[in-house]
């Protein structure tokens, strides 16, 4: 009987595999990071459209008070003998308008409520009470070099590639070092005799040295391999740095766009509120009809509904740099 073993002492190929080994391991890590990361951005997107679906059943609850306000004052003209029948019913029948899309309103944000709940993983029947309505919160225009940098030292996604193009170089390199000289340590022991009865142990133990001399090009052929992966690697890297760049620049866009379009949109409702008053005023004084309360009704509840597209595409665009710069789930704490 005998026992044989061999081991491999030092390889220069044997190393380098071992950090790739550990460069995908780490991409592996990064690449769970980036999956939190979008899990963050759904809630943060869908915890916004819950707000702004509040904000438009709110506008819409106030228009239908509004409507029910102006309806009582047309009945209130008509009785005094000021008003007419159709000023009446054109009321009536902006009050059906404005209910219905009240009803419109409810059933989004119910729906809006299900949609964060499902992001959250959260129980569909748990209720849901948002801590504050859809806001804005101005702050300093961002520095693009800053968010670019900011971008690359903390996306998980572009650590991840890095980490494989880190894993492509030292399989490349790997290859290579296989053409390197290797030591191998081997032992050899059992017994030899002519019978159970007279035997005696022997051993051999050492060290060798191993050269690659041929192989027959399959070597070779691997280095191609890896190395085409190295380039490909390389490749993603560059693209990903670029459309790094690029969400970088919409989003600033996006959001310098959006806080402009939230202060006109501010005076365009106070404009409205302003108009609608002087209507009604006008109305109540004999010097106009309910056509122009309803034009001034009409033009304030686009204006809320504007005012409410532009919160939400500002509050967007704050989440969108979040994501560009890897910076989203300490934005959405």
């Amino acid at each position: 009987a005998r026992a044989t073993a061999q081991m491999s002492i030092f390889a220069f190929s044997d190393i380098v595999r071992y950090q790739a080994s550990k460069a995908t391991v780490r991409a592996a890590e990064a690449d769970r990071a980036a999956t939190n990361d979008d899990v963050s951005t759904q809630v943060a997107r869908a915890y916004l459209a819950a707000q702004r679906a509040d904000a438009s059943l709110a506008a819409a609850d106030a228009d239908v008070a509004l409507a029910e306000t102006l309806l009582k004052e047309a009945e209130d003209e008509k009785n005094a003998g000021s008003g007419t029948g159709i000023e009446v019913t054109r009321a009536r029948v902006q009050l059906l308008n404005q209910k219905q899309l009240q009803l419109v309103a409810r059933n989004d944000r119910h729906r809006s409520h299900l949609q964060l709940l499902r992001a959250m993983n959260v129980a569909l029947d748990v209720p849901v009470e948002l801590e504050a309505p859809l806001g804005y919160q101005e702050a300093a225009k961002p520095e693009f070099e800053a968010q670019r940098q900011t971008a690359l030292e903390h996306r998980s996604d572009y650590k991840a590639q890095l980490h494989r193009e880190e894993t492509a170089r030292l399989s490349s390199s790997s290859v290579t070092f296989e053409r390197l000289p290797s030591v191998v340590g081997f032992a050899d022991y059992g017994t030899i005799g002519s019978s159970l009865n007279h035997t005696f142990p022997t051993r051999t133990y050492g060290l060798e040295v191993k050269v690659p001399i041929f192989d027959g090009g399959r070597r070779d052929e691997r280095r191609v391999e890896t190395q085409s992966q190295l380039r490909t690697a390389a490749a993603t890297t560059k693209d990903l740095r670029q459309q790094i760049e690029l969400d970088i620049r919409l989003a600033m866009d996006s959001l310098d766009s959006a806080g402009q379009q939230v202060k006109v949109a501010e005076e365009a409702l106070g404009l409205a509120e302003s108009e609608l008053a002087q209507a009604r005023r006008r109305y109540a004084a004999g010097v106009s009809n309910s056509i122009e309360v309803t034009d001034a009704q009409t033009r304030l509840t686009r204006a809320r509904d504007n005012q409410i597209a532009a919160l939400f595409a500002y509050n967007l665009a704050r989440v969108d740099l979040a994501q560009a710069t890897g910076t989203i789930r300490q934005f959405v704490q």
